[in-house]
């Protein structure tokens, strides 16, 4: 299929508000919408994945697409020492989930562990703090599919539009 194969309408204001495509495109559309409904249940949240240096942590996005939160389930691991180029708001957070006792030492595992859920203002900070190094969280994290956080539309920045004259 070529570009030129769909055709688009526009508003007056020439933004694009509907596609007009081939069938057989349509068909395979409506196949992958199948597809997605005899996946397994996500449940309440879907959950995403980060390993690194033989630490595995779990959570999940909440809040707005453009700039969620994310929250780390119990249980997930945590690097034991972070590097020394760490950003001091990082090394300040990890010391307070320490003195709360949000994150625990793991001695059978040499890392530490996350004993709650916890929400964290941002991927990257939740990456971060697991990793013991700045990570862009909205790569990292990883669905079961292997789509980012960034694949499934979060972080997405809105084009501002210049104003009419």
């Amino acid at each position: 299929m070529k570009d030129s194969d769909v055709l688009f309408i526009t508003n007056k204001n020439g933004m694009k508000t509907h596609a007009v495509l081939p069938i057989e495109l349509y068909s395979k559309l409506i196949a992958l919408k199948g597809l997605l409904n005899v996946t397994a249940p996500l449940g309440e949240h879907e959950l995403y994945t980060f390993s690194c240096q033989n630490v595995s942590a779990k959570g999940y996005p909440f809040g707005t697409r453009r700039k969620p939160y994310f929250y780390v389930t119990k249980d997930s691991q945590a690097v034991l020492m972070p590097v020394s180029s760490v950003p001091g708001h990082i090394q300040q957070m990890r010391e307070e989930l320490l003195s709360d006792r949000t994150l625990q030492l793991d001695p059978p595992n040499n890392c530490f562990v996350f004993t709650k859920d916890y929400k964290f203002q941002s991927p990257s900070a939740a990456a971060a703090i697991i990793a013991g190094t700045v990570r862009n969280g909205l790569d990292v994290w990883l669905n079961r599919e292997g789509f980012s956080l960034k694949d499934s539309g979060f972080g997405i920045k809105v084009k501002k539009r210049a104003p009419n004259k």
